[in-house]
C-alpha cells in the first residue's frame, strides 16, 4: 500500500497549484537573497594599500577571548547607561526599552564592580590594557543577574549576549578566511552553508500551507468515512502522504542546489579551482531536510488535532519566528531552523559542527516521532468514526 499511495500523493502534489506557489516563493527567495560570487576576485580581500582614503572593512568575527568579551560588555554597559535605554528581544523583535532609575543604578553597579576605576577613553584603550577587578566567572554572574533585573531578554543574558560579541577582522584574518574558503571549504561548502541558511528560512514555514491541509482533503472530498471504515494500519496511510510531500518539497530545493552548483562550477573553470560538486546537495539533505520534515510533521499534527487545519498556520508562524535569531551561533535543540548567515567562517563553523549535527539528527528523529503521533491520533479518531458507522 505504501508505494501506490506514495505515487498517488506525489501525482497530486505535482498538479497542486499551492505546490507551484511554494516553488515560486523559494525561487524568488533564492534569486533575491542568495547571491553567488561571480569570480574568485569577489571573495579575495583587498589589501589595505588599495584604499588611501579610509580603512577597509573586512567583516566581523565572533569574540571568543574572555578578556575581549568583558571589554565589549563593559563598553555596552557604558552605552546603555548613558543612553538610558537597553535593547530587549520582545515577540521575536529587538526593541529599545527606557530604563528606570533602579535599572540604571543596577547597570552602574555592575560597571563599578568590573571596573572601579572606570573605563578609559577609546584612544587610551588602544594603548592600555584594561585591568578588571573581577574574574570571568564573577563577570558572568554579574551580567546574568543584571539581565534578570532588567526583565530578561537583554544582551546581558546568555541567549542574547553573543549577538553583540563581534569585532572587525584584520586584513590578515580576512586573508586566512579566504584561504579557508578556497582550501578547506572548496568554495562550494561555504556557499552551501549560506544556501542552506537562506533556504532554511523558507523551509521552516511555507511547507505548512501544504501539510496543514493534506489530511483535510479527505474530509472535503467525503472520503473520510470510507477511509476510516477500511482495515489497514494508520501509519500505512499517514506515512506515504508525509513522505510524498517531504520528497516533493525537497525536489524544489535540489533543483536550486543544481543551479547553484552550475554557478560555482563556472567560477571553478575560470579560476582553475577544485570545488566540491556535491556540496549544495549535501547541505540540502543534511541541513534542510530535517527542517522540511519537522515543518510538515507539525502541520499535520495540528491539523489532525483540531478540526480547522488553518490553525496550523499561525502556530507554525510563531515557532518559525522563534528560530530566526540569532543569525549564527545558537544550535540548541530548541531551534528547528538553524542559521549560519555567513559566506566563509570555516573556523567558526568547525567549532559548532558537532552541535549542528546533533541538532539535525534530533529533528530528523523528532519529525518521525511526530508522524507516529499523528498516525496514533488519526487511528483513535478513525476507531471512533468506525464504531459510529456500524
Amino acid at each position: 500500500m505504501f508505494f501506490p499511495l506514495l505515487r498517488k500523493e506525489l501525482k497530486y502534489q505535482f498538479t497542486n497549484v499551492t505546490y507551484y506557489i511554494f516553488l515560486a516563493v523559494i525561487i524568488m527567495f533564492y534569486v533575491t537573497q542568495f547571491d553567488p560570487p561571480r569570480s574568485i576576485t569577489d571573495l579575495k580581500p583587498r589589501s589595505p594599500e588599495s584604499s588611501q582614503s579610509q580603512p577597509i572593512y573586512y567583516g566581523q568575527k565572533p569574540i571568543t577571548d574572555p578578556y575581549d568579551e568583558m571589554v565589549e560588555i563593559a563598553w555596552q554597559l557604558e552605552r546603555d547607561y548613558n543612553a538610558g535605554e537597553v535593547m530587549k528581544s520582545i515577540l521575536f523583535f529587538n526593541k529599545f526599552i527606557k530604563l528606570d532609575e533602579g535599572q540604571k543604578a543596577a547597570i552602574r553597579s555592575v560597571s563599578e564592580a568590573m571596573l572601579p576605576q572606570g573605563l578609559p577613553s577609546r584612544t587610551a584603550m588602544d594603548d592600555t590594557r584594561i585591568e578588571f577587578a573581577v574574574t570571568y566567572d564573577d563577570y558572568l554572574r554579574l551580567v546574568r543577574d543584571l539581565d534578570k533585573k532588567l526583565g530578561g531578554s537583554t544582551v546581558y543574558g546568555d541567549k542574547m549576549r553573543p549577538s553583540i560579541l563581534h569585532k572587525p577582522m584584520t586584513y590578515e584574518e580576512a586573508m586566512q578566511d579566504y584561504h579557508d574558503v578556497v582550501d578547506k571549504d572548496k568554495v562550494t561548502n561555504a556557499g552551501g552553508r549560506l544556501f542552506a541558511d537562506y533556504m532554511g528560512i523558507t523551509a521552516g514555514f511555507f511547507p505548512v500551507f501544504l501539510s496543514a491541509f493534506m489530511l483535510a482533503r479527505d474530509r472535503r472530498s467525503n472520503m473520510q468515512e470510507l477511509i476510516y471504515s477500511r482495515k489497514f494500519a494508520s501509519l500505512s496511510y499517514i506515512l506515504p502522504k508525509y513522505t510524498a510531500l517531504c520528497l516533493a518539497l525537497l525536489l524544489g530545493y535540489l533543483a536550486l542546489a543544481t543551479h547553484a552548483t552550475f554557478a560555482f562550477s563556472g567560477i571553478a573553470a575560470s579560476e582553475n579551482l577544485q570545488i566540491d560538486y556535491l556540496a549544495f546537495y549535501k547541505h540540502a539533505l543534511f541541513w534542510l531536510l530535517p527542517t522540511i520534515m519537522t515543518t510538515v510533521a507539525l502541520g499535520m499534527l495540528v491539523s489532525v488535532i483540531v478540526r480547522y487545519a488553518i490553525v496550523a498556520i499561525p502556530v507554525q508562524f510563531v515557532l518559525w519566528m522563534s528560530s530566526m535569531m540569532p543569525l549564527e551561533g545558537e544550535y540548541g535543540l530548541s531551534k528547528y531552523v538553524i542559521r549560519y548567515n555567513t559566506f566563509g567562517g570555516h573556523a567558526n563553523y568547525a567549532r559548532w559542527s558537532d552541535e549542528i549535527m546533533t541538532n539535525r539528527i534530533f529533528y530528523f528523529a523528532v519529525s518521525l516521532g511526530i508522524v507516529a503521533l499523528v498516525a496514533w491520533i488519526w487511528d483513535r479518531k478513525r476507531g471512533n468514526a468506525g464504531a459510529a458507522l456500524k
